[in-house]
């Protein structure tokens, strides 16, 4: 099919992506089903709903039912697209899981669908947007509709469409962390050397102030949104604020904006044993993400990163970066706190060492450790510098939130490891529950 330009974005290049053409009850005309095993061969046939035909997707009475739909597209390297479904699912079938649009060229590149919203009347729209791998040079391909895991899940299909559409815009954020103490005069120095290299993002460490205590509007507090007022940047640090109303001791992290207004608050869920049993320290309660123009945040804390749950949350409610404030930590476990969730952590230390990680578990001090990381994608950050404070050690580097490689990318997030977050969980049910049941089991058996 011939593609016209239409301002920003060109025709839809799915043939019959409308699914006008074609007899009720059999395969969309130009549309094709394929499946590895004829028994787990789920059904696709075109329908009559709300007065016009749609593609029917169904499972086979078995669970373990998978297959999918296709259809030819033709794809261009280098150029971006857009993919964008609207369906409507019977009660239980996620997307995620039982319902994947899927788009590959001949070679194996691929791409599609892993953003959802819901309108009205239970339709729901998915898109998802990316640069086709590969020279500027015309590829077959195909759009394939997955149906999977569901023996009675019904979906109703009523459009599926790729376009070209405009590139990508980089998204460069600059992020600063430490290593080392020196209480407030060496926060005061570090935010001052943030500021006039123009960081974007600045993360003190656990117990900046040195103090044993102070209120939420304490010392460290007016010191980072002073600072981030200045500077125009965004600081996060963290200290032991005492509730005196509440009479409780928490480990608190605070994130200030451009404007030096405090904009987030983060409160350790897992505090190190001798925090609560000789401090005091109340457990957090809560994990939030931040959502700011520079992206969405989140914080851990310490002893939290032995412990996979607070990060794997963050990324689930749309952390890009976390934050990881500390007074030691084990360096080892954030490889794969970071490539397990598809995050960038930035870790300030009281002591432990710096440590700033991508999405492909990579530090980035030291980007060719690992020979088994293949992200087979230039690096997502670049100007790595770092400067001698007295007694703290500063590392800076730049992000490009735009994109986020897989330290397995074998073509794209379809093959990949981890395809993201949500998706790419190949089995029948999540084992939280189970996990749930153990961990709260103090009993032998």
């Amino acid at each position: 099919m011939k593609k016209k330009t239409t301002g920003k974005k060109t025709a839809d290049g799915v043939p019959n992506g409308g699914f006008s053409a074609g007899k009720l009850g059999a395969l969309p005309d130009g549309w094709t089903l394929k499946c590895p095993r004829a028994a787990q061969a789920p059904v696709f046939k075109l329908v009559k709903k709300d007065g016009r035909k749609m593609l029917l997707a169904s499972g086979n009475g078995t669970d373990d039912c998978i297959g999918h739909a296709s259809a030819p597209v033709s794809l261009v390297g280098g150029r971006t697209y857009e993919m964008r479904a609207v369906f409507k699912m019977s009660k239980g079938l996620d997307p995620n899981k039982n319902l994947l649009f899927c788009v590959y060229d001949d070679a194996g590149i691929n791409d599609g669908i892993f953003r959802f919203k819901r309108l009205r009347d239970g339709w729901v729209e998915g898109h998802g947007r990316f640069q086709w791998r590969g020279k500027r040079k015309k590829k077959s391909g195909t759009v394939r509709l997955f149906f999977r895991l569901s023996g009675n899940g019904r979906a109703w299909i009523k459009k599926v469409s790729l376009a070209e559409c405009d590139p990508i815009p980089p998204r460069p954020v600059t992020v600063l962390c430490t290593n080392g103490s020196d209480g407030l005069a060496g926060c005061r120095r570090v935010l001052d050397h943030a500021g006039k290299r123009r960081a974007d993002l600045v993360l003190l460490t656990e117990g900046m102030s040195g103090l044993p205590s102070e209120p939420i509007d304490g010392p460290s507090a007016k010191l980072m949104s002073q600072k981030a007022r200045r500077y125009k940047m965004y600081v996060a640090g963290c200290f032991y604020h005492l509730d005196k109303k509440e009479g409780r001791l928490y480990n608190t992290t605070l994130l200030f904006d451009r404007k030096g207004r405090r904009i987030g608050r983060y409160d350790k869920n897992h505090p190190y044993s001798p925090e609560l049993n000789d401090k005091g320290v109340t457990p957090g309660r809560d994990v939030p993400v931040f959502k700011t123009e520079l992206g969405t945040l989140g914080v851990m804390t310490c002893y939290d990163s032995w412990f996979p749950d607070v990060a794997e949350l963050l990324a689930l409610k749309g952390a890009e970066i976390i934050l990881f404030p500390n007074a030691g930590y084990f360096r080892s476990l954030m490889p794969a706190r970071a490539a397990d969730n598809c995050v960038r952590i930035v870790v300030s230390s009281g002591g432990s060492g710096y440590g700033i990680w991508d999405t492909t578990g990579t530090e980035v001090t030291a980007p060719n450790v690992d020979g088994t990381c293949c992200p087979n994608h230039p690096p997502a950050f670049k100007n790595v510098r770092r400067k001698d404070l007295g007694r703290v050690q500063t590392l800076m580097a730049t992000f490009d939130l735009s994109k986020s490689p897989s330290p397995h990318n074998w073509g794209g997030p379809m093959l990949s490891a981890p395809g993201g977050r949500r998706n790419r969980r190949e089995q029948h049910n999540l084992l939280y529950d189970q996990l749930r049941s153990e961990s709260e089991r103090w009993w032998d058996e």
